[in-house]
């Protein structure tokens, strides 16, 4: 039952944001009385913070699969980044504003997520481009993993991109984009070209 509410919260977050729903709204979406929902959460943060605990579980299932079924460096952000792009389809960009603002310790998660695994996951993936020749050979890889970490937390941030039709999805696209023409060798971009056209 509890993966039901969580499941359901998930959809509804990304569609309404948080702040804006309230837990008899929660429960009337999920066809649920709160007396139900209130067995398995103390409170509407204690429900933010283990929805936002499942999806970053997910996400770092996901991505260690990934991991582990491709070769090439490049198709290996390339098939993350079609992932965290399919999920975040029109998600609600109040989402990023109120989990950092009303649920800080759900947003402590998020960050620990970025400082950590995305981190790990990604100085692993410069490394194997590097071997492989994909990626430039004058880098550090910890200055890049970091550089990628802050893009990942700037485009989070709705105030950003408050002047345009902000989608987050389209922005996550470009910020790929970006990051790739930084990192790639000439075999590289060729490859990487090779994939988006």
């Amino acid at each position: 039952m509890l993966e039901k509410i969580i499941e359901g919260c998930d959809k509804l977050f990304r569609k309404f944001g948080i702040k804006s729903l309230s837990m008899d709204d929660i429960a009337r979406e999920l066809g649920m009385s709160k007396k139900t929902i209130y067995q398995f959460v103390t409170d509407k943060n204690d429900l933010v913070i283990k929805t936002f605990t499942h999806i970053l579980k997910y996400n770092e299932s996901r991505c260690s699969c990934i991991k582990n079924e491709t070769h090439n460096p490049i198709d290996e952000i390339l098939l993350i980044s079609r992932d965290v792009s399919q999920q975040m389809k029109g998600t609600n960009p109040s989402v990023f504003y109120d989990l950092r603002k009303y649920h800080p310790e759900a947003w402590q998660l998020f960050e620990n997520h970025s400082n950590k695994f995305i981190y790990s996951q990604l100085k692993d993936n410069l490394t194997k481009g590097i071997e492989q020749g994909y990626y430039r050979t004058d880098m550090n890889e910890d200055i890049i993993a970091q550089l990628y970490i802050s893009l990942i937390q700037t485009i989070s941030n709705p105030e950003l991109f408050s002047n345009i039709d902000y989608d987050f999805s389209s922005v996550y696209n470009q910020m790929i984009k970006y990051h790739f023409n930084g990192i790639c060798s000439e075999k590289g971009r060729l490859y990487f070209n090779s994939k988006i056209s």
